[in-house]
């Protein structure tokens, strides 16, 4: 296959894992929820739609797809403020930044352990998942503690959700810990069980 038509095989999966992703978003399918979805606790799954792109394409549109996830989180925290999860992803480090951030993690780990992708090993995409989670968690975990408590940046107000709450900070970032725990038992499963038969389609 020459160099033209392996760009444009994978701008065309790109675009597949993109509509994948919108769809994630509008439909919720991207989340599974945990009991009390109303106030932001679930599982996101999205990250791993990330991650697997990031593992076909390469680490670049994996920053594509993540970018692009991370405009939508952010564009639907502020249009839909119903619930006190979405607080913590109207601040575009945590949104996007985070999205971002799990690609370049992915990339860079599957760079260092020179995956093959016509030998893939379940056990390198099974830590590929849980590095896309504890990413994705740390990243969303820090910069919400940081705007909150450190910066004081009262979103609340600024949506008419009322008044700024002392255990707010606390009450976010246990929400999104409390995620994470599931998230890597998430990706450690899905991810190789995705990639494998995508990789032998593929090839």
């Amino acid at each position: 296959m020459t160099s033209k038509n392996t760009k444009i095989q994978k701008l065309v999966i790109a675009a597949v894992f993109m509509a994948i992703i919108l769809i994630q978003v509008i439909f919720n399918l991207g989340y599974i929820p945990l009991g009390a979805f109303f106030v932001g606790a679930a599982v996101t799954i999205i990250q791993f739609t990330v991650a697997i792109g990031t593992i076909l394409l390469g680490v670049r549109f994996g920053i594509v797809l993540g970018a692009f996830w991370g405009v939508l989180r952010l564009w639907q925290a502020w249009t839909t403020p119903g619930s006190l999860g979405s607080l913590m992803f109207m601040n575009p480090i945590t949104s996007v930044g985070a999205s971002v951030l799990i690609a370049i993690s992915v990339g860079l780990f599957i760079k260092v352990v020179k995956f093959d992708i016509n030998q893939p090993q379940s056990w390198v995409l099974a830590i590929a998942g849980i590095i896309a989670a504890i990413t994705n968690t740390a990243v969303v975990t820090l910069s919400t503690w940081i705007g909150f408590s450190i910066m004081h940046l009262n979103w609340q107000k600024i949506v008419n959700l009322g008044h700024n709450q002392d255990f707010l900070p606390w009450f976010l970032t246990t929400i999104v810990g409390f995620n994470g725990i599931f998230e890597v038992i998430a990706g450690f499963i899905l991810v190789p069980l995705v990639t494998i038969p995508l990789l032998k389609i593929r090839h």
